[in-house]
């Protein structure tokens, strides 16, 4: 846990104590819909028989139909129409499958903060973008681009449980709307250690959990330093895409992590590049 924010600024004592308590003993972490589940178990075993997780999709039409729909969206941009789930299955590969299967779980399961709807459909978003600039930048690196996307797109879902449960824990407190950089302070502090828990809970690989319970921190990732780079300069891009207001020279280009991934100054010129791409990416998962 991060005992400082992104923003610079600390929770008081004794509400950092309450949070860590009531997270730690009251929170129960998000469960995936059984077909979800089933499918990404499925997808990280690559023994997996094809025909299985397209057995488990037709027991599921809602899901099948949203799959169908991302497979042959922008985002995927197939050369010839997808027309059954045998092809989505066959083209896309496990990996792809499983990431589309969880980015449609974590919309339904996940990103649902009553009476906060705008401020978690903002914190989708900017994960769908990380995740369209973590393959971006894993395929300019020539690695493995669905792994890349599964962390990019995770590093922020601990987000809207440690929103939810703030205002829960201090509920008993005030009737009074909650300030929002409290709200923002404690999401910081919070969501990487909550992140981790709740990937590990979804049988998710361990070097998953790695990352993304690590993404501000990817020195701490060990072996996995480099994928908590790519997540870790995925977000950064992805703040920077969101903001209307911010050119190709207002990202930092002197971070780090460009260094460390070995990224020269062309290969960022690209990805800035890639922004309208990346906001187009997310908008097909919405």
């Amino acid at each position: 846990m991060s005992p400082t924010t992104k923003q610079g600024l600390q929770l008081p004592g004794w509400l950092h104590d309450i949070l860590e308590r009531h997270l730690d003993e009251e929170v129960e972490l998000p469960i995936l819909p059984e077909a979800s589940a089933r499918i990404i178990a499925l997808c990280e075993d690559e023994k997996t028989d094809a025909k299985a997780i397209e057995a488990v999709l037709e027991r599921d039409p809602s899901l099948a139909s949203h799959v169908l729909r991302i497979a042959n969206s922008s985002a995927y941009a197939p050369k010839e129409p997808i027309v059954s789930l045998q092809q989505a299955v066959s083209r896309l590969g496990l990996g792809a499958m499983r990431n589309i299967v969880l980015a449609l779980s974590l919309q339904g399961r996940v990103f649902k903060v009553p009476g906060h709807q705008t401020k978690v459909r903002s914190i989708w978003i900017h994960c769908a973008v990380a995740a369209a600039f973590g393959r971006e930048i894993a395929r300019r690196l020539r690695r493995n681009v669905e792994a890349a996307f599964l962390c990019s797109l995770l590093h922020d879902v601990g987000r809207p449980v440690v929103l939810q449960a703030t205002i829960s824990a201090l509920a008993h407190r005030t009737k009074e709307p909650l300030p929002a950089a409290l709200l923002e302070t404690a999401m910081d502090e919070f969501h990487e250690e909550l992140a981790g828990r709740m990937v590990a809970s979804w049988k998710l690989a361990e070097w998953t959990v790695v990352v993304v319970a690590n993404h501000h921190h990817p020195e701490r990732a060990e072996p996995h330093e480099e994928q908590a780079h790519i997540a870790y300069l995925a977000d950064l891009l992805s703040d920077w895409a969101m903001d209307e207001s911010k050119a190709p020279e207002d990202f930092r280009a002197d971070d780090p992590a460009i260094e460390r991934l070995n990224l020269y100054p062309e290969d960022i010129e690209k990805l800035l590049a890639y922004r309208g791409k990346a906001l187009e990416f997310a908008e097909a998962f919405q």
